[in-house]
């Protein structure tokens, strides 16, 4: 009887793991109170494309959805874009995570040029599946 309650709890944790991997499929969009990340493809190897649109109010391109490429390893994520356009909106920004109860959560490090001046942003988000 324990064997197969052992046996009972492994495919469920199988089942688990696979729809949290399934997750991140092509063909789907996450998306908080102020941006919205777009997969549109995955290769064999877990290369992505996608997507990315920040709408924060203040934000110099809010609106303008930016490509997006990283890798999708399971229920991890790993993205970055390259913003050029419009000239106030120079950044090159990498978000990592991963997906736990229906929630893509990320740390993103940006790097940035505002006023003639670089820095680096650092923080945290959350994402939910539209």
């Amino acid at each position: 009887m324990t064997a197969r309650r052992l046996a009972l709890t492994l495919a469920l944790l199988a089942v688990s793991t696979a729809a949290s991997a399934q997750s991140l499929a092509p063909q789907t969009t996450w998306a908080n109170d102020h941006a919205q990340f777009a997969i549109q493809s995955v290769d064999a190897q877990g290369q992505l494309a996608g997507t990315y649109t920040n709408y924060g109010a203040g934000f110099g391109c809010a609106g303008k959805a930016f490509p997006v490429t990283g890798w999708i390893d399971g229920d991890m994520v790993s993205f970055t874009v390259h913003r050029r356009e419009p000239a106030n909106c120079t950044a090159i920004q990498a978000w990592t995570g991963f997906v736990r109860d229906g929630q893509l959560l990320v740390e993103y490090l940006a790097v940035a040029t505002e006023g003639g001046r670089t820095g680096l942003i650092k923080g945290s988000d959350r994402y939910r599946r539209q």
